[in-house]
């Protein structure tokens, strides 16, 4: 329990104390750590869940069989993990942004003493807004990450120069993850917390060849597939929703489909919560406390990788593919084009639904 009495509508300085000291002891970089364990360990194979495991579950069902409550396959876990490994990876883009902008951009309300937890509580709602705010700042003063991000020291080791540089990319990677508007990775996440409206697939892949397609036979042969005579599209886990384009009502309904690489999403989540676990303990070690423990210890630097490191390590193919599903409400907005998304570019495809057949892969 905090021992803070209200005493007025303003924040108070030895509230706001109160308030940071607990808010500082937080060890995020551990959290985020956990929740990624957690995710790599339930892609791996792993033993069913046993009612020792799940007494108080159980209990607090009223049940004592665990036998067809939790039933799922390994498809079940599989899409489940590659759902999480986007949401887990989404909250700690958020995070780092909007604690950037607590940090830069906002100030205290009126009449209330500077607080960083409170500043974060009270800050924008629009993600929109928090990015663009603190574009400007950022812009405007082109030291803020730089106190922010680093500890100060007398002098800086190329490590942590070099890992600045690192930083600086994942800050512009998660305020792309949250404001893209072309490939809207934001409306994926929303669609999944608010009622998990998502569908999502493990058994589609798309694959573009390059030489001549079924013949007489409807068969094409296994060696028409592969390096220099195909290019994968779609060969991992999708996440396909609907959103409309940033601003809302007036752009036609788009379907979008993510391919999702767990391990790879899951090595962004961690670098972007490395980038905030470093901005949070520089603020704690700005605002300073008697408590033990405050604040977590400050990160190692790491010099890679970059995102697009990242994405090169991983043999990241396409990223996901756009189509529209309705025209605008104003006549005077058009579609937009439907197409792939790979890393660095947009490439524009028409699917000929109509002229689609089938045709089964054969050895050969």
């Amino acid at each position: 329990m905090l021992h803070i009495i209200p005493g007025g509508s303003a924040l108070t300085s030895e509230q706001a104390k109160i308030l940071d000291d607990e808010f500082f002891q937080a060890r995020p970089l551990a959290y985020f750590s956990a929740r990624i364990s957690a995710l790599l360990s339930a892609s791996s194979e792993q033993n069913e869940v046993t009612a020792g495991d799940a007494v108080g579950f159980l209990k607090a069902l009223g049940d004592l069989e665990l036998a067809n409550i939790l039933e799922h396959g390994d498809s079940d876990r599989d899409l489940q993990v590659a759902l999480d490994s986007v949401s887990v990876r989404h909250h700690a883009a958020e995070a780092l942004i909007r604690m950037l902008h607590a940090v830069v951009v906002a100030r205290p309300r009126t009449g209330d003493a500077a607080c960083t937890w409170a500043t974060l509580t009270d800050g924008p709602i629009g993600l929109h807004e928090v990015t663009d705010e603190l574009a400007a700042a950022m812009n405007s003063d082109v030291g803020a990450f730089a106190k922010a991000f680093l500890p100060p020291k007398s002098v800086q080791s190329a490590a942590d120069i070099e890992a600045f540089g690192v930083a600086w990319a994942w800050v512009l990677r998660a305020a792309q993850l949250l404001t893209d508007n072309e490939l809207t990775v934001n409306a994926a996440h929303n669609k999944l917390k608010h009622g998990l409206a998502i569908r999502t697939r493990d058994d589609v892949r798309l694959e573009l060849m390059t030489g001549p397609g079924p013949g007489e036979d409807g068969e094409v042969p296994l060696s028409s597939f592969g390096p220099g005579k195909s290019i994968v599209i779609f060969d991992r886990p999708l996440v396909t929703y609907l959103a409309r384009p940033y601003p809302p009502r007036k752009q036609g309904l788009e379907a979008t489909s993510l391919r999702v690489d767990p391990p790879a999403v899951l090595a962004e989540a961690w670098m972007i919560s490395w980038v905030y676990a470093s901005v949070f303990h520089v603020a704690a070690a700005r605002h300073g406390s008697t408590t033990d423990g405050l604040p977590a210890p400050y990160p190692a630097p790491r010099t890679g990788p970059t995102p697009a490191q990242l994405l090169e390590n991983s043999g990241a193919a396409a990223l996901g593919y756009r189509g529209s599903v309705t025209t605008a409400t104003d006549s005077s907005l058009k579609p937009r084009p439907s197409g792939i998304f790979f890393p660095g570019f947009f490439q524009s495809m028409t699917i000929d639904f109509a002229g689609a057949t089938a045709a089964t892969v054969v050895d050969g």
